[in-house]
């Protein structure tokens, strides 16, 4: 029994570093390819290595250190897996933490943020028309705006409202 549980352990650490070698290259094998964190995540080909590093690491000390393996051992085994598939689930919530997901400004959103007059287009006797740059929280966008008054170019403003056409400077 003592070879199967070395066995065991000797082919579980193989695959994990195997691919813990992958992951430095961009490399990965798992069976499923879901990045929502979910029970299927923990329940994979990941969170089965990870429960069989715990057991049988557990299982390989006791051995080598007493030379016999009592009942408790496997339910502490057991445990130690079920604490190794834990601290996955851990590790995956705080990388999804770290997620970045930039944040898209548009329409309503821009207003009371500053843009710069990158074009006057026009002047139709009662509004001025413009083309604005305003950064909308990833990277510049350029937007038609009006106003009443005259403006030069490269002149800071701050948008006042949006009608569904135009920002309102």
């Amino acid at each position: 029994m003592e070879q199967v549980i070395y066995i065991v352990a000797l082919v579980v650490y193989g695959i994990f570093i195997i691919r813990f070698i992958l992951s430095w290259i961009g490399g990965d094998f798992d069976l499923d390819g879901d990045f929502d964190l979910d029970v299927s995540d923990v329940v994979s080909f990941k969170g089965l290595t990870h429960f069989l590093m715990g057991a049988s690491g557990w299982l390989s000390v006791k051995q080598y250190t007493t030379h016999s393996i009592m009942w408790y051992d496997y339910l502490i085994a057991f445990c130690v897996g079920i604490v190794f598939i834990g601290m996955l689930f851990e590790l995956y919530k705080f990388m999804m933490k770290l997620e970045c997901k930039p944040t898209i400004l548009t329409g309503k959103d821009l207003i009371g943020r500053s843009a710069i007059i990158y074009n006057k287009t026009s002047y139709d006797g009662v509004l001025y028309k413009y083309e604005i740059t305003v950064n909308n929280g990833n990277g510049t966008i350029e937007r038609p705006a009006v106003s009443d008054q005259c403006y030069q170019i490269n002149d800071v403003v701050t948008i006042k409202e949006y009608d569904g056409a135009y920002y309102i400077i």
